[in-house]
Parts: C-alpha cells; structure tokens; sequence
C-alpha cells in the first residue's frame, strides 16, 4: 500500500470549478520528483570531470613519450576514462531532466481520472512505447508514483493501489466473459447442441400457441385439460435442456403430437366459433375433447418415461451409499433408507 507523505512532498495540482473557484488538491499516491537538483549535479559534475580530461589528455598527447611508451598508455587510458565517464554523468543528469519534464506531461493526463494507457502517454509525450514504461518503472522505483500500477502486458498504468484493483476486477471479468462466449460459440458450433436449441425453440412456440389457443376456447373442462397439457410440455422442455441425450425420445412428439394437438386444438376453437350450432359440431367437439383426455394421458406418459431413467439413477445411487457407509460401520447393517 502507499508511504504517508506529509503535504509540501506530494504532488499538488489546481483546477477550476463550474462556479470558477480554483481548488487545489493534493494526490495523495503520488510524491512530487525531487531530481532536478541531482540532475544539475550530475550535469555539472560531467562537464567538469570531461573539461579536466580533454584537458589532461591533450597536455599528454604534446608531452609525447617523454616518460615512457607504458606511462603514456597509462595517462591516455586514465583521462580518456574521466571523459567517458564525464560523458556518462552528462547524459544521466538530462535524462533524469528528460524525466521530470515528461513526469509533468504525464501527471497533465492522469491527475484527473487517475489511469491511462501506454499509447495515450506515449502520444503526450512523443516519445515511443518503451521509453514510456522505462519512464514509469524509474518513477516507481525512486517513489515518484507511491501506489503506481503497471499491468502484466505493460499496456495500462494506474496510479493508485484502488484504480489497479478496479482493473483487475475488470479484466477478471472480461476474461469470463470471453470464456464463456468462447463456451457457447462451442456449443452453437456442436451439431446436437445446434439440434437441442432448435427443439427447444420449438418447443417453447408449440406451448405458446396452446397457451393462446387455451384463452380463446371458452369450456372449463376442456381449458383445465390444456393446462395440464401444458405444464406437462414445459417439464418435458425443461427436461430436455438438462438432459440433451434425451432429443431421440421426443422425436415423435416433436414431428407428429404436437402438430396434430395444435391442429385439433384449433378445430375446437372454429366449432365454438360457428354461428350456426348444429349436432355434427356437438359430436365434433366431444369426439375433440375425448381425443384430448387421451393426448393428456399419454404426455403424461412420455414425462414419466422419461424421468425413469434417473429415478433409477437416484435409486441404484441410493443403494451404493447405504452399502459403502455399512461396510464403514457407520450404520447398521440392517439399515435400509426408505424410499418414496
């Protein structure tokens, strides 16, 4: 977590209200750079250091090899070092310069929403990606950022322990969301799930059509017989979505049942909706209605046949349970759990 700094170290930045009250406001993450003072040092500590050198090496090169070739060498190697480190010095006091200007252009970008990515620094500044997360990592290990982020990919960087947190919830979720699109476009890409979804959308249009059938026929026995129908069809459907294996046993009522009830259902409602009512559609109607009582009983019928295969399942579990904890002791042998 962060270092308390007292205010006076600690970046401080103004802005101007709607009512244009200025405020000034400190980021309490985030520690003002104290470099420019050791990048002067630096800067002038290399001049000096390569101004003796240049100057010592040009008096050895006139003196010649008036002490020797070995002790010329020596002073050629020496203050040809002084330069190179002069140089060194020089470079390392403007790149800590380079530094804290660019700090500032940074801070400019990220005081307000606290995050942003690499390209949208990089583009602040003008320099290339990777001088940018150079930038950032330096920052962070001398304490220029206190709370400071950067993401594995080291394309996003946060300023505070709370935004990485919030990203990291973030991409924890979009990597299970992707999962989870990447799950069904595998299961809409396999052929009986592709077959399943169809039966299900079926299904569900089938029901709707009953429901509606059911509000439009007006007899009390026959709206109770389709409400049974259609409870009956919304477990076989509900079934069916746990247990795809089972799309072979509805076939039939898929391609010839459902069809046929709906077709009858429908001739139902035009007989109640003839004016002329005569004793043909009377013994119409009944003839539907019987039909009906048996359409009942045998969706009735496929649901139990269906849930027979896991009955089964629950029951032989059951019995392997009973038998494992009596060989542990932890019931007697003459338990036996009952069943329903």
């Amino acid at each position: 977590m962060g270092i308390k700094r007292p205010e006076n170290d600690l970046y401080e930045y103004q802005y101007t209200t709607p009512n244009k009250k200025v405020v000034r406001e400190y980021l309490p993450a985030v520690k003002a750079p104290a470099g420019r003072t050791q990048a002067g040092k630096k800067m002038f500590k290399g001049r000096l250091i390569g101004i003796l050198g240049v100057f010592f090496l040009l008096g050895t090169l006139a003196g010649g090899f008036s002490g020797g070739v070995l002790f010329y060498l020596v002073k050629l190697g020496i203050f040809g070092a002084a330069i190179g480190y002069g140089t060194y010095e020089i470079r390392q006091g403007k790149e800590i310069k380079g530094r804290i200007g660019r700090y500032k252009r940074y801070m400019k970008v990220l005081e307000n929403k606290k995050y942003a990515s690499i390209e949208e620094l990089s583009g602040t500044v003008g320099k290339n990606r990777k001088t940018v997360v150079r930038d950032l990592e330096y920052m962070m290990e001398n304490q220029w950022f206190l709370e400071a982020h950067l993401d594995k990919e080291k394309t996003q960087f946060m300023l505070t322990d709370k935004i990485y947190e919030q990203y990291q919830l973030a991409v924890k979720g979009q990597k299970m969301k992707e999962e989870q699109e990447l799950k069904n476009q595998e299961k809409e890409n396999d052929p009986i799930q592709r077959e399943l979804n169809k039966v299900l959308q079926e299904g569900e249009a089938y029901i709707k059509k009953i429901h509606k059938l059911n509000d439009m026929i007006l007899g009390d026995d026959i709206s109770t017989r389709m409400d049974k129908i259609e409870d009956t069809l919304i477990s076989i459907f509900d079934l069916l979505r746990r247990k795809p294996e089972k799309l072979e046993d509805i076939r039939k009522l898929m391609q010839y049942y459902l069809p046929m009830t709906i077709k009858i259902l429908e001739s139902y409602r035009d007989f109640e909706n003839e004016r002329m009512y005569s004793e043909q559609i009377k013994e119409g109607k009944a003839e539907i209605e019987e039909t009906l009582r048996k359409v009942q009983i045998a969706f009735e019928n496929l649901r139990e046949k269906l849930f027979q295969e896991d009955i089964l399942d629950v029951s032989t579990d059951l019995e392997v349970l009973e038998a494992m904890m009596s060989q542990e002791g932890l019931i007697d042998t003459e338990f036996t759990m009952k069943k329903e």
